[in-house]
């Protein structure tokens, strides 16, 4: 075993230790359900990278995913009272067997119109379940947590484990999809699927198995929802906030590796949650776009692809860091747009801002009292951080949107470039 493979696993088993360990320590309910939404947007972005990311097929359909294994669950807790382990089986075999119906279905759509297919798949079932008396339709359902389990001094332990052995689990999954003929066929379909598709690539087959893994790992997620939030309801199970989040993620992060779901989740997860306990979990949509904007903008592939840049020392994405962190610590994150330095003037929602240029890489911080502005300029860079005021909450709404829009077409684009060029050569 490869030395990258043997700490792999030894990092998978000392975290399932740790976890176990901290149920024996902490008493604070809180902190589990904290970390249990973190813990399953982890399985949420890993389960729609290996579609999204991997393979380059944008699915908005994430909360219908989800969905299935929370609804399968409460249907097997009603009908049978199955355990836990059953539940999550059987959600994510669902949803999975969903995952490959709809790839059969639309996987020869491509670009935006594959997007509005899974999208359209979402909503067609929340429109079933809201009016599936069987499961509470739009009144919603109840469950009723066990009293007592095994090893653990309350249910809500119990499910923060279950939630970490399931991203361990997710992790893993698409680790060996990476590092594997199937991970590598993936990739070849994203970068161009016509050439894959020449070489020799099985492009279907590897393309309804994305579909069905992602779908599985996003049922998977899913199934233990009834009795985290003991009431379920179509609203809550079919939130817009598992689509949006499960695709920031992944693009925050980086998409290329499997490692870049797991950053943006602990990212985005644990900012939403401080969010929640200190100012209002409405925020938490306002946080994913303004950090999405930031990365799109500032890092289009990523805290990986940032981190590479950094190494290599280029000095506007080194200035780029810079602004990021230092509006994190003076509270002024928010929407980063990079440019050539230099003395001029910045036009921003009408109001002119000087730009001023100091050389040396020394880095010069204006704060404006109107919106909040914090700028940064460098040598070789200007960056501008704006921070979160009301003056910016509808370019921050039309930004996520347009981000969205914009990998979508991206994708698109590249797809179609693609024939043409093989017809040239």
């Amino acid at each position: 075993m490869r030395k990258g493979a043997a700490a792999f696993w030894i990092g998978i088993v000392a975290c399932a230790a740790l976890g176990f360990v901290a149920t024996r320590l902490i008493g604070n309910q809180y902190y589990y359900f904290a970390a249990y939404v973190v813990l399953q947007y982890i399985v949420l972005s890993t389960g729609w990278n290996i579609l999204g990311g991997y393979t380059g097929y944008v699915n908005f359909g994430v909360a219908g995913f989800f969905a299935i294994g929370a609804y399968s669950s409460v249907v097997l807790i009603k009908a049978l009272g199955a355990p836990m382990p059953v539940l999550i089986v059987c959600g994510g075999l669902v949803a999975g067997l969903v995952g490959l119906g709809t790839g059969y279905l639309t996987l020869r759509l491509k670009g935006v119109f594959f997007s509005i297919a899974t999208l359209a798949l979402a909503i067609v079932l929340q429109t079933f379940v809201t009016n599936w008396d069987y499961v509470g339709g739009s009144r919603g359902v109840y469950t009723i947590r066990p009293k007592e389990v095994l090893l653990f001094d309350n249910y809500v332990q119990f499910l923060f484990m279950v939630m970490l052995l399931l991203a361990l689990g997710s992790i893993v999954i698409a680790w060996l999809i990476e590092r594997s003929w199937i991970g590598r066929g993936l990739k070849a379909i994203r970068d161009d699927e016509v050439a894959a598709e020449s070489m020799g690539v099985p492009t279907l087959r590897l393309k309804l198995f994305a579909t069905t893994v992602s779908g599985f790992l996003m049922g998977v997620a899913g199934a233990p929802y009834p009795y985290y939030v003991t009431y379920l309801d179509p609203a809550s199970g079919f939130s817009l906030a598992y689509a949006v989040n499960s695709v920031a993620m992944p693009l925050i992060g980086g998409t290329t590796s499997w490692v870049g779901p797991v950053i943006g989740a602990v990212l985005l997860g644990t900012l939403q949650q401080v969010a929640t306990v200190t100012i209002s979990s409405a925020l938490n949509l306002l946080i994913v776009g303004v950090n999405l904007v930031i990365f799109v903008t500032v890092a289009p592939d990523g805290i990986i692809g940032l981190a590479r840049e950094f190494g290599e020392g280029r000095p506007g994405r080194r200035a780029a860091i810079a602004a990021m962190i230092l509006g994190i610590l003076s509270g002024d994150a928010g929407i980063a747009i990079t440019g050539a330095a230099g003395t001029g003037l910045l036009q921003l929602m009408g109001i002119t801002i000087p730009l001023v240029a100091i050389g040396g890489g020394a880095l010069a911080l204006i704060r404006p009292t109107l919106g909040g502005v914090l700028m940064l300029v460098a040598a070789g860079a200007t960056v501008v951080v704006f921070g979160v005021g009301p003056l910016i909450m509808i370019p921050v709404a039309i930004g996520v949107v347009a981000a969205i829009l914009a990998f979508v077409a991206h994708q698109s684009a590249a797809r179609a470039v693609a024939p043409h060029a093989v017809g040239r050569a």
